[in-house]
């Protein structure tokens, strides 16, 4: 009898744990890169307003994708979304977000990915792991054709002049380095910020490189102040940088690192050039 009883106790202490363990097996939640294959999608935070970054389209091109709310993106954001999403054997779905919104999205779980042309800043780094850098540049500052303060060979040159930049963004803490520069209200968009020099609202603003020379080639009317080394603005290497942002502790890091490793400087500048080209407002007059 004791062995009968013994022999019980051992059949439902095994069936105890094989429960455990397929429960534990259950809870055990898929990583990034799972539940991007699960889904069939790789759903990418832009703000589609930021050429030659990303952009929005009615129609649909040979590099644009779709916008969750509809319309069309494109760009070299998107071009980089694209060459993600082929290595995962999934699609591209970009969720069109204001500036501000696109690290609470990515933390509230409604994006994947984090590709708009952000820069990976300490204070950033607190609630998003970022990639290595995708794109390196410069700053500089967009003003009109016509400005005083066109000649200028340093910011020293730049006394009295009133600049702004993109809400929450590197760039406009960067008017803190011009002596002299009265610091403007910091505007939502790029579009925003345009009309704000274009109207004489603001003598400038500053921007990434190859954002100033696609607003220029797009606007007849400005021009951009660019600097000797030295005599512009001073910013750590990695704030010269833009990087795509991913969930803490997700996996997609190092998967999209592997990818980036294999893009060559030069590819990545073929890239931008060709952004820079296929913009509405170029694709247009050519």
């Amino acid at each position: 009898m004791k062995k009968l009883i013994a022999l019980l106790l051992i059949l439902m202490l095994a069936f105890s744990l094989a429960a455990c363990g397929k429960k534990q097996e259950e809870e055990t939640p898929m990583t990034d890169m799972e539940t991007i294959k699960a889904s069939g999608k790789l759903r990418v935070g832009m703000e589609c307003d930021y050429a030659p970054f990303n952009w929005m389209v009615t129609n649909p091109t040979d590099t644009s994708e779709k916008i969750q709310s509809g319309g069309y993106a494109d760009g070299y954001d998107v071009y980089f979304s694209r060459m993600i999403a082929d290595e995962l054997g999934v699609e591209v779905e970009v969720v069109k977000l204001e500036w501000n919104g696109l690290t609470l999205a990515l933390e509230a779980g409604t994006i994947d990915l984090i590709i708009a042309g952000m820069s990976p800043t300490e204070e950033r780094k607190q609630t998003v792991d970022f990639t290595d850098a995708y794109y390196r540049g410069k700053k500089v500052i967009v003003v009109r054709k016509d400005s005083k303060f066109l000649g200028a060979e340093s910011l020293d040159d730049l006394d009295g002049i009133t600049l702004s930049a993109q809400l929450n963004s590197l760039h406009y803490d960067l008017i803190d380095q011009v002596p002299g520069a009265v610091k403007g209200m910091p505007y939502e968009n790029s579009p925003a910020k345009i009309l704000a020099v274009q109207s004489g609202v603001l003598d400038g603003f500053v921007e990434d490189i190859d954002v100033a020379k696609a607003v220029c080639e797009t606007n007849d009317d400005l021009t951009y102040i660019t600097f000797e080394e030295g005599k512009g603005f001073s910013v750590d290497e990695t704030k010269l940088t833009n990087a795509i942002g991913c969930r803490k502790g997700s996996d997609m890091v190092a998967f999209i690192n592997g990818i980036l490793a294999k893009v060559s400087v030069e590819e990545r500048e073929a890239l931008m050039d060709k952004a820079r080209r296929s913009q509405p407002v170029m694709a247009e007059e050519d």
